[in-house]
């Protein structure tokens, strides 16, 4: 079924591309969120069955085990009713948010559905190779729908911001992936052993940086709020709700690998803690609705990083709670955003008031939703709340300290600058002009809100799909999310948290902090500025346009990179000769490429190449292999030939070269000779087996109908490869001709 759904999704895909100059963008957004609501419905019946636990496999190259592997497990079926879940109700917001005559509506609904399904994709992959494709997939539609705007010049160096940094994440996380598969011997992820050692913490820090890109924890978390400028459905779906959580999902499903690793703990803790507070100050300090939002998840998921580095049961199942919690609560303020956007024409706070009389049920559903974020009962948000400061008092010493004293300045902050939100937009003030509601806009907004209210009333159904979830990362059965937790200190601190938090909040509700200036962001700007002017220049001076410099740099590295054959060089086995002839032949060959190096005349270094080939033509011959011989002098013929031809439009000397160039030149033929040499030697030296020819010999006869068993390779066991020889060899006579058909300009007299 899981294929099928991927199907399903690729499917609307085309179709929304195929028929985009036919339809508007609001039927084209309602064929869009076809899939994922066929996807959600499926998660929900699947929940309630309690089925899990099915692989599905594509081979890609079965000979290297090479495959798109998928499984549905209780998390997996969790993160899909989000992701597809959420997705369905953003599509049918989305229909509300854009008008009728909006253009650009095929592109933007075939790049939401396909991060749609690129996070289904991710969510089920259970290898690290399909991890990483949908994970890829992930930025490059994310990618285009930051740029749905793409007139806008501030809107493509967001994207590009965005692009570059959560890529180059990509990039770290896939050498992160190597090692950790290397170090535990399997490339599926449900079967991952704890590793430990040098490899499981170099292991662990890269997967750590690369989920650090993707979830906006300092300080990579700089393309975050630049990415607000991307329509609010894209906001409230990929930077709340998914994509931002794929960096989370990571450190839950790669965490009990590394498990030993202290390096995982440390620098996850740096991580979440610095993001938790840097996030919560910058929201404080926002006085767009959008971006007080964007810094909020930025603070948030470091408090889900922060449960997950932590790797104790109660924290895992806390950090996925949290995790439930989060994308209900966060999308609902996204859309609620959206739509005061739409209606007042504004989203900055000092510009707003009365809104909770004018849209009541926007401000209503903002009240459920925010304080579901703050942590206060009786919502989803307070129970997953109360679950984290409970995980903290499983900790000792310095580390107690240091992460519960992190946790609860953050969650202070978050109460605050909750309260700068919900009163900041909907609270008193002058009145704003409202337009007509949008229904399609206020009900997804209204549905996620309330299901952090339904969800508290049904915590037992919500436990049923988190609690499972959790125990596949290694925690307890009996954890549960509970709606009265007693006395506890844990309760305590959360009480003491709201009392702090609502003054601070109310202390800053109209404060005028002025725009902050995006520093960050525009560090990371000239930061990829920077790299494109260098990239600029070195191309500048290495592709200068001198081919005899590239063949010798491209000959220095290719001969370097033997270099490590000569550490098992075992000279004991070669011979100089086995017969007189093959001498004769070799200082044929050694005299002919020697005067090929000094001849100054073309035709001259024509004649002494085609001189080297004959030689070579020669050994084959005393080698018993003819058929080698005649192919290599029929290459020798066709070269010289194409030399002879294409010198009637070049001057017969060549252009004079220095001393030190053709010293250079001689230094990098003889390392190219000597590492062949040493390469040759090494491989003979350290041989894995016997050469499998009696095989070879019966399958040339049996499979291939030949008694040559060279010929049989080339044309039958490796025919596609010939083929492609051969077109190489085509493109290149065709490229020759082209060439040497080209006239100099007439120069008028």
């Amino acid at each position: 079924m899981v294929l099928v759904l991927l199907g399903f999704h690729l499917a609307g895909v085309g179709m929304v591309l195929a028929l985009g100059r036919r339809l508007g963008i609001r039927p084209l957004l309602a064929l869009g969120g076809t899939a994922p609501a066929i996807s959600a419905v499926w998660a929900v019946v699947q929940l309630i069955a309690g089925s899990s636990d099915r692989t599905s496999m594509v081979t890609w190259v079965g000979g290297l085990d090479l495959e798109l592997r998928f499984k549905v497990d209780s998390l997996a079926l969790l993160m899909t009713l989000l992701v597809s879940g959420i997705g369905a109700l953003v599509f049918i917001y989305a229909i509300g948010y854009f008008n009728r005559d909006t253009t650009g509506g095929s592109r933007f609904s075939a790049s939401l559905l396909g991060f749609s399904a690129s996070m289904v994709g991710l969510v089920w992959a259970d290898s690290v190779w399909t991890l990483f494709i949908f994970w890829e997939l992930t930025s490059v539609t994310s990618f285009l729908l930051v740029g749905h705007k793409n007139q806008d010049p501030s809107v493509l160096a967001a994207a590009r911001r965005a692009l570059m940094i959560t890529g180059a994440g990509g990039l770290i996380l896939l050498a992160g992936l190597l090692v950790l598969a290397q170090q535990a011997n399997t490339t599926i992820i449900s079967e991952l052993p704890a590793i430990g050692g040098t490899s499981g913490t170099i292991a662990a820090i890269l997967v750590l940086v690369g989920a650090a890109t993707k979830s906006a924890q300092v300080p990579f978390h700089v393309w975050l709020p630049g990415a607000m400028a991307a329509p609010t459905p894209v906001s409230a779906y990929l930077h709340s709700a998914t994509m931002v959580k794929a960096g989370v999902l990571l450190l839950a499903v790669t965490g009990p690998a590394f498990a030993n690793v202290e390096a995982f703990t440390t620098l996850g803790l740096a991580f979440g803690l610095t993001s938790m507070l840097w996030g919560a100050v910058g929201a404080l300090r926002q006085g767009d609705a959008k971006l007080i939002l964007a810094w909020g998840t930025i603070s948030q998921l470091g408090l889900m990083v922060t449960l997950l580095a932590l790797g104790t049961g109660k924290a895992v199942f806390a950090a996925i709670s949290l995790l439930f919690a989060h994308a209900l609560f966060k999308a609902a303020l996204f859309l609620i955003v959206g739509e005061v956007d739409v209606r007042t024409g504004t989203r900055q706070i000092d510009q707003l008031g009365g809104l909770a009389s004018s849209m009541p049920l926007s401000f209503a559903a903002a009240a459920l939703a925010g304080l579901s974020m703050a942590g206060a009962p009786p919502l989803l948000g307070f129970t997953a709340k109360e679950a984290a400061l409970e995980s903290l008092a499983t900790l000792d010493g310095v580390q107690q300290i240091v992460v519960s004293v992190g946790v609860g300045a953050g969650s202070v902050l978050t109460v605050a600058y909750t309260l700068r939100f919900v009163f900041g937009v909907f609270g008193p003030g002058p009145p704003t002009v409202v337009a007509p509601r949008r229904w399609l806009m206020t009900i997804p907004a209204l549905t996620l809100a309330s299901l952090g209210f339904v969800g508290y009333l049904v915590l037992g159904w919500v436990n049923d799909i988190v609690r499972p979830a959790a125990v596949e990362l290694n925690a307890a059965a009996d954890y549960s999310l509970l709606r009265w937790p007693g006395l506890t200190a844990p309760f305590g601190a959360s009480l003491g948290i709201l009392a702090v938090g609502t003054a601070l909040g109310f202390g800053v509700i109209r404060r005028n902090v002025g725009t902050p200036e995006p520093k960050g962001a525009r560090t990371a700007d000239a930061l990829l500025d920077g790299v494109l002017v260098a990239a600029s220049r070195a191309t500048g001076r290495i592709q200068h346009g001198s081919l005899p410099v590239y063949l010798t740099v491209m000959a220095a590295t290719a001969s370097l990179a033997a270099l490590p054959f000569f550490t098992g060089l075992d000279t004991s086995g070669l011979v100089l000769a086995n017969q007189p002839l093959e001498m004769v032949l070799a200082a044929a060959i050694l005299v002919s490429a020697t005067a090929g190096a000094f001849v100054g005349s073309r035709l001259g270094a024509a004649l002494t190449l085609g001189a080297v080939g004959t030689g070579v033509s020669g050994l084959f011959v005393l080698y018993g292999a003819p058929d080698l011989a005649l192919t290599q002098l029929l290459v020798e013929t066709i070269v010289v030939v194409g030399f002879v031809i294409g010198l009637g439009h070049l001057a017969q000397q060549f252009p004079a070269a220095s001393g030190g160039w053709r010293l250079t030149r001689l230094a990098v033929s003889v390392l190219g000779g000597l590492s062949v040499t040493a390469a040759l030697a090494a491989a003979a030296a350290n041989s894995v087996g016997q050469a499998p020819l009696a095989d070879l010999k019966a399958g040339a006869v049996d499979e291939g109908g030949g008694n040559n068993i060279v010929n049989v390779i080339l044309t039958d066991m490796r025919a596609l490869d010939t083929l492609g020889e051969v077109v190489v060899l085509a493109t290149v006579a065709l490229g020759i001709l082209a060439l040497a058909n080209v006239r100099p300009p007439e120069v008028p007299g």
